[in-house]
This record gives structure tokens, sequence and C-alpha cells, in this order.
């Protein structure tokens, strides 16, 4: 079983539980805030923080109130700092996502600033989804003026936690080379990066225990270009 590290001492003390159907609008306003710089963010809505920040609101309102848990919450003095969630085996992206994935990758990419981009590169991630069973990590999320002091790193232990008693593998993608390195301090393994419309996306394997290792770790890192 991959080892974590220990924890640092001085992390603010957080209440880590799962989020509540009230706090669930709040939870995709935090996530909006959190990945609206993101290069997929920009591809999506532009230049304009405001586009960004208000067309990831919709995604992430979506998201959370048709989501399965874990939807998990940080909260500090009963503000809500930072969100992380993990699709269960079996309703991952590569099972959820409406259409045809080989389809639409196969077609001509979305312009710059067209949402439908957004579309185009998750349907990346289905192509490059881990074959074996698994959870599938995401939205990690923290409160952006507060990023940086372990508010993420609580928030990923307690969803490992959780995916680590099923026994089944974990995976994720991100767009931000910052992540990776949050994630690989936490045992995670680099898969592969596949650059899809001059957006680098990383994907990243757990092995818990009892898992099929599959592509997690199978071999070094590959780097792949799509159009």
């Amino acid at each position: 079983m991959p080892q974590l590290p220990p924890p640092p001492d001085d992390l603010p003390r957080l209440e880590i539980r799962e989020l509540r159907k009230t706090e669930r609008l709040a939870a995709a306003g935090l996530t909006a805030r959190a990945m609206r710089d993101n290069p997929t963010t920009y591809a999506m809505f532009g230049a304009e923080p405001l586009d960004r920040l208000a067309g990831m609101q919709a995604v992430w309102t979506a998201f959370f109130h048709r989501q399965a848990p874990p939807q998990l919450g940080a909260f500090y003095r009963g503000c809500l700092v930072g969100t992380a969630a993990a699709s269960p085996p079996g309703h991952c992206i590569g099972t959820t996502f409406p259409g045809d994935a080989a389809k639409i990758t196969a077609g001509a990419a979305p312009a710059a600033g067209d949402p439908a981009i957004g579309d185009y590169v998750r349907a990346h991630y289905v192509l490059h989804d881990l074959a074996a069973p698994h959870w599938h990590v995401g939205p990690v999320g923290v409160e952006p003026r507060f990023q940086g002091r372990g508010i993420g790193e609580s928030l990923m232990r307690a969803l490992i936690d959780i995916m680590d008693a099923d026994g089944s593998a974990s995976w994720g993608e991100t767009d931000t080379e910052a992540n990776v390195r949050f994630y690989r301090a936490l045992g995670w393994n680099l898969d592969r990066t596949v650059t899809v419309s001059g957006i680098d996306l990383w994907f990243l394997g757990r092995t818990a225990p009892g898992a099929t290792a599959g592509r997690a770790t199978a071999g070094p890192p590959q780097s792949i270009t799509a159009s």
C-alpha cells in the first residue's frame, strides 16, 4: 500500500465532513473561484475573469447537484474553505460522459473561447481513463486566497482514506502543473501527459490495497499530443 508522508505540524484546525445539500451551491462557487484561472477555463470562456467565473459556476453547480458521495468540505470555524469529491467505481467520467468520446475527439477542436472546448477536453479524459475499476478524483478546490496552507492536503488525506477502504485504484487528471506536484507528494504516480489544443493534461493514479494497478503503475510516463 502506498504510504502517505506525515502531515505537517502547522495545518489549520479544520472540520472535514460530507457536504450537506444546502452547502452544494457554496461548494460550486468555491470550486469556480479555485479553477477560474486554469488553462481549460481560459480556453472555454476567454480572458475576461468574470466570464470565466460565471461559466465555471454553472459547470460546478450542475456537478455538485448530481454527483454521488463522497463530496467533502473543509470547514474552518464553520466557513467552507475547500472541497474534494470522487466518483466511485463504475460511475467515473468514462461511464457518465454524454455522447461518443471517440467521435468528439476525431472532429475539429472548438475555437478558443467556445465553451464546447470543455466537452472536447473531457472526451480526451474518457479516452485516457483507467481501464480497471477505480475511483475518479475531482474536483479538488481550495479558496484561492488560502491555497498553500495545507487545506487541500487535509481534504485529500480524508478522500484517500475513503478510497483506500474500498480497495480500488484511484485516478484523476489535471491541467495545472502545480497540481501534479501536489498529488505526487501524496503518493500518486504520473502516468501520462496529453496535449490537447495546446492544453497540457496530466493523468495520475494511485494504487490501493487489492487494486488492479492498470496504467497507473505500468512503466514510465508517456507524452501524447492531440489536435
